[in-house]
């Protein structure tokens, strides 16, 4: 979901950061579809995809159900609802649909079969109360799933003083607006408290060399936190020098023959009192 820190979204509206969550949709997308999959979402399930932004994560359950399943997306941005559509429209998914919103309070028809949230919890106040709300929407057996960050453990093996000063660097800003960056290992908790019965949880660690892209994605991702660092005066824009901060990181990692070890996404799923989902049976692994 794009929006601005004032309402809730600490990256801000830029066309950088629509650029970044591009290029982490790349990055992470296998790792979605994976734990998604181990939550449940199978061909046929009718899913509501909340904080949808500009469609990634819906386009992904579109594969994973396929045209005799149904998948809503929900933003309460309306521009990137836009391009959400023109993406779905232009991959002829003809079961997608969108609907601007703001959460929890979500119209729908009917009930859906299940409820995914993808790095969407992180940006909320009141995390419990949503999925509580939200869970209202599923039907009797239905499946509530979130997925999020956990970035204790980002590095490079072996280290090295750019890009773990770096990453020094974004977890400080991110402190400084309280966004908490490890809000995935507390899925399972959120989960709880919302009043569901957890049956699984998981997760999975995307990793690259110098010639990957995750010397990019954290370059781009400082360049989205830029203007947290600047105020907040951990930082000037010259001792970060964005604009060269992936060839940097790449060359060092280079030299050193380093692995970057992004943010973990972490997923916990629980189950709504009751037997079927819409004609899908339902396998968890744990």
């Amino acid at each position: 979901m794009i929006a601005s820190e004032s309402d809730g979204y600490a990256l801000g509206r830029s066309a950088a950061e629509t650029d970044r969550l591009r290029l982490q949709a790349e990055i992470y997308g296998p790792h979605t579809a994976f734990l998604l999959t181990r939550a449940g979402i199978a061909p046929g399930t009718r899913v509501l995809d909340v904080g949808c932004g500009a469609g990634d994560v819906t386009l992904q359950l579109a594969r994973l159900v396929g045209p005799g399943g149904e998948v809503i997306g929900v933003d309460a941005d309306p521009a990137v609802l836009g391009v959400a559509r023109a993406r779905a429209a232009d991959a002829g998914l003809a079961h997608v649909s969108f609907v601007e919103a703001r959460l929890p309070d979500v119209p729908l028809d009917e009930p859906v079969d299940a409820v995914v949230g993808r790095l969407i919890l992180i940006h909320l106040e009141e995390p419990a109360a949503t999925v509580r709300a939200l869970a209202e929407r599923v039907r009797p057996g239905g499946i509530v799933t979130f997925q999020d960050l956990v970035s204790a453990r980002t590095r490079t093996v072996p280290a090295g003083p750019i890009t773990t000063g770096i990453i020094g660097l974004v977890a400080a800003a991110a402190e400084a607006v309280a966004l908490d960056v490890n809000v995935g290992e507390r899925l399972a908790a959120i989960l709880s408290d919302a009043g569901l019965s957890v049956v699984g949880a998981a997760s999975a660690t995307p990793a690259g060399s110098a010639d990957s892209l995750t010397p990019r994605y954290l370059a781009e991702l400082t360049r989205s936190m830029l203007p947290l660092i600047t105020a907040h005066g951990l930082a000037t824009e010259d001792e970060v020098d964005v604009d060269t901060l992936a060839k940097r990181i790449a060359e060092e990692m280079a030299a050193e023959r380093a692995v970057l070890w992004l943010p973990e996404l972490a997923a916990a799923w629980a189950r709504i009192p009751g037997r079927h989902l819409a004609g899908v049976t339902v396998e968890h692994a744990e």
